[in-house]
């Protein structure tokens, strides 16, 4: 039987296959004959944040203090960065949750 959860946090779509480490990250769309794309350390700590549950604010939050780096400007990039990501079908956005059937 599939499972038909919903998940709520940002996540990686099924045809797209990753490989993060400390120094970076690569996906792979297997939609287009393999097209890589990479991204550096501080987008990889982003995407580890985003992908383990914690909403865009608080990934933010986290690569900030990591590069010890004013949270505004990591703002802009990260949401820069994540907006391209999800506009490229590499990172799917959450589902919108509602309490109310």
């Amino acid at each position: 039987m599939p499972d038909i959860r919903i998940q709520y946090g940002y996540r990686l779509p099924p045809y797209v296959a990753a490989t993060i480490t400390n120094e970076g990250a690569m996906l792979l769309d297997t939609r287009r004959r393999g097209t890589w794309f990479t991204v550096n350390s501080a987008g990889a700590q982003l995407l580890v944040e985003l992908l383990d549950g914690a909403n865009l604010d608080r990934a933010v939050q986290v690569v900030a203090d990591h590069f010890s780096a004013p949270q505004a400007d990591v703002w802009i990039d990260m949401v820069k960065l994540t907006e391209d990501l999800c506009r490229r079908g590499l990172l799917m956005r959450p589902a919108l949750r509602s309490d109310k059937w």
